[in-house]
């Protein structure tokens, strides 16, 4: 995807966050992240924000812990908080070369600043999602364009390798195909004993996945269930991914 688009949307998701943490109150529970509130939630996005932010303006190419960008302040609004956050991270990232290297996880050191651009279109796709839940929406509202949620299965996916560097799961080892139906995307991952591999392909699998590429990223991110999805394969297993691996 282009800059522009993983720029677009920040900005237009970050504006449905803040709109629907207004509505819900920052008092009001997070169903989708049981031990938060709004202001919990509005406070996560503002602070990744910001953090983000101080990596990428500076081309740091070592870690800078979250702490050191502060909380909001006593007394400040939390929702007020993420909007500057969302404000300086757009700035930020609008003025960022997406070549220049920057510190970020997948690559364990630096790595080209674009990463950034992307991390922060789903981070706050799916952190708009849960502030819908706090404003009582039964569903979500889809991540859009498609080609934006193809991209976040894609992206999500290929963290699994990392993750399995620090904890395993054996209950889920076999071969799963996931596949979008509403623009191009197929992936094969496989869990074993030798970790997690992660392809862009057609092929056979124990259990497969199909559907949308917004029913499936929310999935994904347990931010919906698998109404919608066709599964081929033992359901039970789908469950078990969806209970193990969470994000």
């Amino acid at each position: 995807m282009e800059i522009s688009q993983y720029l677009e949307a920040v900005r237009a998701n970050a504006a449905l966050m803040v709109d629907a943490a207004r509505r819900a109150g920052a008092g009001a529970p997070v169903p989708t992240c049981p031990e938060w509130t709004v202001a919990d939630l509005a406070s996560h996005q503002g602070r990744v924000f910001r953090w983000m932010s101080a990596m990428v303006e500076t081309n740091s190419s070592e870690f800078i812990h979250p702490k050191t960008v502060g909380e909001a302040p006593d007394g400040a609004d939390p929702i007020d908080w993420l909007a500057g956050g969302a404000a300086r991270a757009l700035d930020v990232l609008g003025k960022a070369d997406p070549e220049s290297p920057v510190w970020n996880w997948f690559d364990r050191g630096p790595g080209p600043a674009r990463f950034w651009h992307r991390r922060m279109a789903h981070e706050v796709s799916i952190h708009r999602a849960d502030a819908e839940a706090a404003a009582g929406l039964a569903e979500p509202t889809p991540v859009g364009p498609a080609e934006l949620a193809s991209d976040g299965v894609d992206e999500y996916l290929h963290f699994l390798p990392l993750r399995a560097g620090q904890e395993s799961f054996p209950e889920l080892a076999g071969s799963w195909h996931f596949h979008t139906t509403d623009v191009p995307g197929e992936w094969v991952v496989v869990l074993g004993d030798g970790g997690v591999t992660v392809t862009r392909e057609h092929a056979k699998a124990d259990l497969a996945v199909r559907g949308a590429a917004s029913d499936l990223e929310l999935f994904l991110y347990n931010r919906r269930g698998d109404g919608g999805l066709e599964v081929f394969g033992d359901p039970a297993r789908l469950a078990a991914w969806r209970d193990r691996i969470r994000f």
